[in-house]
Formats: structure tokens, C-alpha cells, sequence
């Protein structure tokens, strides 16, 4: 298992995976790997990941045993739609309904208003006029099915299209000349993506369940060892200053419609809610045990003062989130885990985890180490006290089963 997880060549686009952008995504192959191997050689009726994001272990297990049951969390509402297109995929009416989508933005008719904060500072106004025709288009498609799936296909070209920089996950306003220089070709582009990609959609699964959600609070509604296989890439610090996926995400949120989108009616607030209500974003009750405390003890004496309040908020969510995923895991842990650097200390989160997995019941199968070759991030992500900080230019992956 994992004799090799390199991967250099493996190339995105060339799956349904590069169909849409999201950040930090796990890699397809090594996670169909791991999980094909453990599929094969036990008795595996389910499959949970508890920040699903794009989706990666939820698809590539479906495409191992299209009837597994798959059970997702995400409290990013486009997090949520990415991951159910890419598990449910198109209506056997999609050619059709193409057509019909065609013809309503080459001939539109009865466009719809839509505004959200600052878009005019995020779009130029030739792009947001192509963007209300391509959205009144969708908004007119009657299949949900295939009316999400539009909605997916849109998100790159929002992205691509707006004033926000490409190079960080951020929202970074471009310079000016770059963006006067930008073409509209938003409506060529968009139908292009969709009929280019819909073959791509065309396997699905009938056994799965998707909760837009807090995972902290949902875990409360799962039954003890409910799950065979957990496989996650969890948060390897708060939103905020690690993945902003929230930030990310909010251009596309604020142009789908709602009524496409699983909201609780706070998501769209404001442009940083998502990431600050995520895990270890917002300062808690600490709950963490005397075990707990000293896993991150060492780290803390070599932190500031200042930054411990981030760091001790983070772990006080992690923790908790590792142990309620020790009591909703019947076999096995599979985590592809980061170690961020606070405060110029590098905080080994990977070994962390992997000490509470084996204190909590589950011995260690595989430890890999991994390079991450390709990153939009730069290795080298500021300057501290005139000394480089380095970003995450590797990856680990542990893989735990619960002891007998």
C-alpha cells in the first residue's frame, strides 16, 4: 500500500477532478490507492469524509464500488454543490437541456437582477452584463440535476473573469492595466466548458449523503464505530491564515442562485464568515484534556505569547474533532495531513495526530511522506525578522486501524 505516492505526472485536467477549481485538494490517484487496497481486503460498507471539499475520496470511491455508501461533510456551501454534481452527475436530458441553455443566452430574454456587495469592484461591467445573461440562462434550466451542474461549470469562469488575482486562493485585487487588458469571451468560454466536460459527469451514485454542516455539531447525530472507512484532509490550522477556502468560494456563492445553494442563512454575511466560523476560527470553551494539552505544550513554549490564543482556539477544535472521529470509526483512519509554521515553529500536526489516533484506539498501518510538487502557494510565503518563512512544500499521509 503506498509503495509509491509521487505522482508528478498526474495531470488534473485529464479527470472530472480539473473540472472545477478549489483549493488544497487531496490527490486523486494516491487516495483510490489507499482506498482500493482497503476496499479489497475488508469488509468496507462505508465511506465518510468529514470536510469532503471538492469531493476527491468521495468520487474515487465511487468509482471503486459504485455502491458504497458515501456520507460527506462540509460547512462551505460550494464545497457542497461541487461534491454532489460530481456524485450524482448529469440528467440523461443534459443534451437537451444544453440546448435550451444555449439558446437562452444567445437569445436572452427576460434577464434576472442579481447584485452582491462590492461586485463592482470584483467584475468590470462588460463581465458582470455576460455573467447576468449566462446566470438568468441557468436560473431557466427546469432538471436540478442538470441546473447544478451549470452552476459547477460557471465557478472557473467567475474566477477567471473576475478582478481578483489568480496566483493565491485569496481575494487580491488585480492591477489595473492587467484588468482593462482582461477579454469578455465569458459566454464563448462558459458554453465551450459545458459541453467540452459533460462526459465526464456521466457515472453516479444512488447511496449518498451530503450534510451542509458544521462537522462539530453534526458528529453528534452519528452513531458510535457508524462509519468503516473515514478519509479526510482536515484543516491543518484556521481558515484564515492557512486555506482560505471560504474567501475563496464567496465570488461564485454570491452569484449562484440561493435557492440552488444549501444555506442556514448566515453564509453570505459577509466575505470572511465561512472561514472564521470554520474549524478553530472562532475562540471556544477550551475543552482540551491534560493529553491533549501536552501534545502542543512543547510548541507553545517556543511560541510568542501572542500567537498561542490561534494556536490553543485551533487545537481546542481538532481535538475534539479527532475524538469524535475515534468514536464514529469501526476500521479505519486515513488522513492526509500538513504541518503549518507559526511564528517561524513548525508545528508538527501529523505526528500530533498520529500519537491521539494510537492513545485513542488506533495503531498506525502507513506514514508517508510527500512532496508537494505543484503549489499555487510559493515555498517561500514571507519574510520574518529578515529570515525566510517557508509554506507547505510537503504532505503526510497516515493510515490507522482501529485495534481488535
Amino acid at each position: 500500500m503506498l509503495d509509491n505516492i509521487d505522482y508528478r505526472d498526474y495531470k488534473k485536467c485529464d479527470d472530472i477532478h480539473g473540472t472545477v477549481l478549489y483549493p488544497a485538494v487531496m490527490v486523486a490517484p494516491i487516495q483510490k490507492d489507499i482506498l482500493k487496497n482497503l476496499i479489497l481486503r475488508d469488509e468496507i460498507a462505508s465511506v465518510f469524509d468529514p470536510f469532503h471539499g471538492s469531493g476527491t475520496s468521495l468520487y474515487e470511491a465511487m468509482e471503486i464500488a459504485p455502491n458504497m455508501h458515501l456520507v460527506g461533510c462540509d460547512i462551505n456551501p460550494l464545497a457542497n454543490l461541487i461534491t454532489r454534481v460530481k456524485l450524482q452527475g448529469v440528467n440523461s436530458n443534459i443534451k437537451s437541456d444544453i440546448n435550451e441553455l444555449k439558446e437562452h443566452i444567445i437569445e436572452p430574454k427576460d434577464i434576472s437582477y442579481f447584485s452582491f456587495p462590492n461586485m463592482e469592484k470584483w467584475f468590470r461591467t462588460d463581465i458582470i452584463e455576460s455573467l447576468k445573461i449566462v446566470r438568468s440562462a441557468i436560473t431557466k434550466i427546469s432538471n436540478d440535476q442538470n441546473r447544478l451542474f451549470f452552476w459547477y461549470m460557471l465557478c472557473d469562469i467567475i474566477r477567471k473573469y473576475s478582478n481578483t488575482r489568480s496566483s493565491t486562493y485569496k481575494l487580491h485585487i488585480k492591477e489595473a492595466d492587467a484588468i482593462s487588458r482582461m477579454e469578455n469571451n465569458v459566454i464563448e468560454d462558459y458554453i465551450g466548458s459545458v459541453e467540452k466536460n459533460i462526459y465526464k459527469f456521466l457515472h453516479s451514485s444512488n447511496n449518498f449523503i451530503l450534510y451542509k454542516c458544521n462537522v462539530l455539531e453534526k458528529f453528534r447525530d452519528f452513531e458510535n464505530e457508524l462509519f468503516d472507512i473515514s478519509i479526510t484532509s482536515p484543516p491543518y490550522g484556521d481558515n484564515a491564515t492557512t486555506v482560505p477556502y471560504g474567501q475563496f468560494s464567496m465570488l461564485a456563492l454570491y452569484t449562484i442562485d440561493r435557492k440552488d445553494l444549501e444555506l442556514e442563512g448566515w453564509e453570505l454575511d459577509n466575505y470572511s464568515i465561512i472561514d472564521s466560523n470554520s474549524l478553530g476560527g472562532k475562540t471556544k470553551n477550551i475543552i482540551m484534556n491534560d493529553f491533549e494539552k501536552a501534545l502542543i505544550a512543547p510548541y507553545l513554549k517556543k511560541i510568542s505569547v501572542a500567537k498561542h490564543k490561534k494556536v490553543i482556539c485551533f487545537f481546542n477544535d481538532y481535538f475534539l474533532f479527532l475524538r469524535e472521529l475515534c468514536r464514529v470509526t469501526k476500521k479505519y483512519i486515513v488522513l492526509t495531513l500538513g504541518n503549518r509554521t507559526v511564528d517561524r515553529v513548525q508545528i508538527d500536526l501529523t505526528n500530533i495526530t498520529k500519537t491521539f489516533l494510537e492513545k485513542n484506539g488506533f495503531e498506525n498501518l502507513k506514514f508517508v511522506k510527500r512532496e508537494i510538487p505543484i503549489k499555487r502557494t510559493p515555498k517561500v510565503t514571507s519574510i520574518v525578522n529578515q529570515k525566510p518563512v517557508s509554506s507547505m512544500n510537503y504532505e503526510y499521509i497516515i493510515i490507522h486501524r482501529r485495534n481488535t
